[in-house]
């Protein structure tokens, strides 16, 4: 019989970490994006800058190029990634930076990555790159989506019970996460809400249609 793992809440802190969120749609990286730029906003006190680049040739979702950002550059080439590093290098900090539509390149996941800055991946599979600290997945990710993931970073021991632990967590709508902050480097695996700082109650309709169009779009591929 499978093992069933017994994983705590994610708790840390994002500021000045690598972080990536794996959104199956829309909604999803509606969420996870804007519930995480709220945390770490609070966290500096809406201090320094808040950019956003998306990569690649098709156009941002409007519900990620409305959530009030400082810079946005759309990098469909070599100059205009340049241009987003640039800007990056000298914002003000502290500085907040979503990566949309994609990995960044290994040349330049190496130069954000020392710089002084929280970088947030967004992305509807897992990144390639090692890197990153921490995965965070919806909690309606496809396990076949997940154990390649957690298997090349913990091993073979880190996927025993992870069927009864997907199946768990999306009963009860949170998703996994993989750290490797504040541990070694193999990390550990806990559950997080999505939801996580979100206001509630509090509803965007402008912002409610373009997510909801996006959906329907997603949905008809």
């Amino acid at each position: 019989m499978e093992a069933t793992l017994h994983l705590e809440g994610f708790s840390e802190s994002l500021r000045g970490r690598r972080v990536y969120c794996v959104a199956s749609n829309a909604t999803q990286g509606h969420q996870f994006i804007k519930g995480k730029l709220a945390v770490l906003n609070t966290e500096v006190a809406h201090r320094g800058r808040k950019v956003l680049v998306f990569q690649g040739a098709t156009v941002p979702p409007k519900w990620l190029t409305q959530l009030g950002w400082d810079a946005a550059f759309h990098a469909r080439d070599l100059q205009d990634l340049k241009l987003a590093v640039t800007y990056i290098q000298n914002a003000v900090r502290p500085t907040r930076v979503v990566w949309a539509g994609g990995d960044p390149s290994p040349s330049v996941f190496s130069l954000l990555s020392r710089m002084d800055i929280t970088l947030l991946g967004l992305g509807d599979r897992a990144p390639s790159h090692p890197d990153w600290q921490a995965i965070f997945w919806s909690s309606d990710v496809p396990q076949d989506e997940v154990e390649p993931v957690i298997m090349a970073r913990m091993g073979q021991t880190g996927i025993t019970g992870l069927r009864s632990v997907l199946k768990e967590l999306r009963g009860s709508q949170v998703g996994l996460v993989w750290s490797s902050i504040e541990q070694e480097k193999r990390g550990v695996l806990y559950w997080h809400d999505p939801a996580e700082g979100v206001e509630h109650g509090q509803i965007d309709l402008g912002e409610a249609a373009n997510v909801l169009t996006e959906l329907a779009a997603y949905l008809r591929k």
